[in-house]
This record gives C-alpha cells, structure tokens and sequence, in this order.
C-alpha cells in the first residue's frame, strides 16, 4: 500500500475517482453485502442538496453509545426532516424521498417517530419492499449488476485496477482523518467542506472527519449529531422487523441488530 509519505502533496486532498458515494460505500465495504448505508449516504446527499431540510433542536455534539439510550431517543426527538424536494431528482434519490414517505406518513418528522415507525412489522414490510426498489435504481444508475463494476469489480472481486484504486480510496480516507495533512491542504470552501465530510461517511469515519473541519452546514450539524449512525440504525431496525423474511432473493443486507430499538418485533 501506498503510505501517506509518498502522498504529501496538494493531490492527496482530491477524490481518486467519481465513483458515487454508494458505490463507494458497496465496494469498498469489508464484505459485498448491501447494507443500508447506501440509504443513509443518499440522505446525506439531500440534506446537502437542500432537498430535505433538517432542524435541530440540540446545541452539543452528540455521540451514539454502544447501545441505544433514553438519551438518544431524546436526542432524536430533537433531529427534524422535512422533505422539500424541488427540481430535477435522481431516480435512487426519488425513490429515497418516496421511501421516507411512506414510512412516515409525512413529509415532515423527527428521527424519533422514525424510529418508532420501524418497529411495525406492516411499516417494516413496505420499507423492505421500497428499499428494494432504491437498490435497484442504484445497481442501474451505476451499471452495477450485484457482481460486476466498471473495470474495478469483476465476478464479485476486486479487478487489479480495483485493488490499485482501494489503495487510493484509503490514502485520500488517511487525508480525510489526518489532522496534519488537513491543516496543510484544507477543504476551500464550505462545499467541499460537506463534501470531504460526505466521503467521511463513505468509510464510516465522518465524525472524525468532522472534528478536524468547520460544523458550517445542515449536513456537519446532522453529523454532529451521529444523524448517519442514528439512520442505519433506523433502517436496520425496519429490516429486522420485516415480518417475513424472504430466502432465495439473492440479496442479503448485512443487518446489524447490535442496536435493536426497544420495542421492535
């Protein structure tokens, strides 16, 4: 690999490809399965788009524990989204915003009635069924068949072009979380501020991402708060509450129950 010494340049601080951030998150993962973080990234991308707008009601930064807490149902009452999708979407996006629709009943929430709303089996079961489709619209957009990727995936594994740019991902990912390198060739504005911090939680290190760089948008504020965590959790609760869990479909999530919402099925 690499090391970050033969990197130390202005370069360092620039993406290695334009692989969108759930392809990112899907290839790059410790396994192949589809977990829901692709979900979660997307509604990272609104937030900073400005297609969904999100309130906080909490001053301090926020961190999730090991496990969930009368605290953090507290915290995510205080965590408001409200759709506000306006202009050209696309369909992974759209099926996003539908996604979180029809788990809510509103274009309007916090993450706490979220959080409630995937413990019932009915809600779980239409959530399965609308992620589904999102996943969908991701292998399509993306020209992903589940097993194949570009040039960088062939047959479920990485191509020699793909370990190379592993490689890279995880030298810019060493950038994103150094706080000397950081300090030395800083994002140039607030965009790429949120976008270094969107790439962060490519590779589940956005809060260390954020702690070297300015809290200055909805989406830092969101992140200051464990949103990204708090979402997976969510939508890995609403997929253990599915009430009939398919075999056979080819797919597996990679659902973690180590933060089950009290109450769930």
């Amino acid at each position: 690999m690499w090391g970050l010494k033969n990197n130390d340049n202005e370069n360092i601080k620039n993406p290695p490809s334009d692989d969108s951030y759930q392809m990112i998150s899907i290839l790059f993962a410790n396994n192949n399965n589809i977990n829901v973080n692709p979900l979660s990234l997307t509604i990272l991308e609104l937030i900073n788009k400005d297609q969904i707008k999100c309130d906080i009601d909490l001053e301090d930064s926020y961190e999730v524990g090991k496990k969930l807490t009368q605290k953090d149902n507290e915290v995510m009452k205080k965590i408001t989204l409200r759709i506000a999708n306006k202009g050209e979407l696309k369909t992974s996006e759209t099926s996003a915003i539908n996604l979180l629709k029809n788990m809510n009943k509103n274009k309007k929430f916090n993450l706490k009635f979220m959080a409630k709303q995937s413990n019932n089996s009915s809600i779980a079961d239409k959530f399965e069924k609308d992620f589904n489709e999102f996943i969908k619209s991701i292998k399509i957009e993306n020209n992903y068949d589940g097993e194949n990727y570009r040039d960088i995936l062939e047959n479920n594994k990485l191509t020699g072009k793909g370990k190379d740019l592993k490689k890279d991902w995880k030298n810019y990912r060493d950038y994103l979380k150094s706080r000397e390198l950081t300090e030395k060739y800083p994002p140039e504005s607030e965009a790429e501020n949120s976008v270094q911090i969107l790439y962060g939680a490519c590779f589940d290190i956005e809060k260390n991402v954020l702690n070297i760089r300015e809290n200055n948008s909805q989406l830092t504020e969101f992140i200051d708060k464990d949103g990204y965590k708090l979402l997976n959790i969510i939508f890995n609760n609403a997929l253990l509450n599915v009430s009939e869990k398919r075999k056979g479909d080819g797919i597996f999530y990679g659902v973690n129950d180590k933060y089950t919402i009290p109450g769930g099925g």
